[in-house]
């Protein structure tokens, strides 16, 4: 397995002689606001430029999209990724295809498949630093 992180959540992901762009995140730099309550709540995002082009992780078997967030699946994102990629999501897939994409997956927790490889959907929650005891 090879992982190559672009941004914050975004990286590719090579398995199996597949590659996965996971939660991409591809606006310029410092187009958003910045993020309340985090390290970083002063500086807009996404904090730096995309270390790669756009061609080079587009060049993907397959998008993940963990959750629909800002910095999981922003607008630029849902502009420039090509409308019939193959995309694996949680449960936002009716999003997905409100924006065109035409070529979307609901993760199922008995698994997924993209030729020989199997995705299986892990429940996740997010909790701030405040919620930690």
């Amino acid at each position: 397995m090879k992982l190559k992180q672009i941004r914050n959540a975004t990286m590719i992901i090579t398995y199996a002689n597949k590659k996965f762009l996971i939660d991409p995140m591809l606006g310029e730099k410092g187009i958003y606001p910045p993020f309340p309550g985090t390290h970083n709540q002063h500086l807009n995002n996404p904090i730096v430029e995309l270390p790669v082009s756009i061609e080079e992780i587009l060049d993907v078997d397959a998008v993940i999209v963990t959750h629909i967030h800002l910095d999981n699946f922003d607008p630029a994102a849902m502009e420039i990724i090509p409308k019939d990629m193959k995309i694996f999501a949680q449960d936002e897939a009716n999003q997905m295809e409100e924006a065109g994409f035409n070529n979307v997956e609901v993760l199922k927790e008995e698994g997924s498949l993209l030729g020989d490889i199997k995705l299986i959907k892990t429940p996740a929650k997010h909790y701030s630093d405040d919620s930690i005891p």
